[in-house]
């Protein structure tokens, strides 16, 4: 049941020449402007919200902080209190500079 290595076949690449072009799909316009959102504009979107959505969750964090953890941090009650009182769609201060 073995072969030798004579009797096998040799193993070629493929040549350039020998390689088919893939055929070239267009992209079809839709039907009106208004028929459907933009891909990227969806994704923008749903990023927003998630950047929101964590706003809410890290603030919320930071107020179940002790005051021992906040002195950790380099925060005092008052930041956090202000902090906390920020809508979810107001980006987070660096409080560090």
């Amino acid at each position: 049941m073995t072969t030798l290595v004579s009797e096998r076949s040799p193993i070629t690449t493929p040549k350039l020449r020998d390689r088919v072009a893939a055929p070239r799909v267009t992209p079809r316009a839709p039907a009106s402007p208004q028929a459907a959102p933009r891909p990227n504009l969806v994704f923008r979107f749903i990023a927003t919200l998630l950047e929101w959505h964590h706003r809410r969750v890290v603030r919320r964090e930071l107020g179940t902080l002790d005051p021992r953890m906040l002195r950790d941090v380099g925060l005092d009650a008052n930041t956090v209190d202000y902090e906390l009182r920020q809508w979810f769609w107001r980006p987070t201060r660096n409080w560090r500079d």
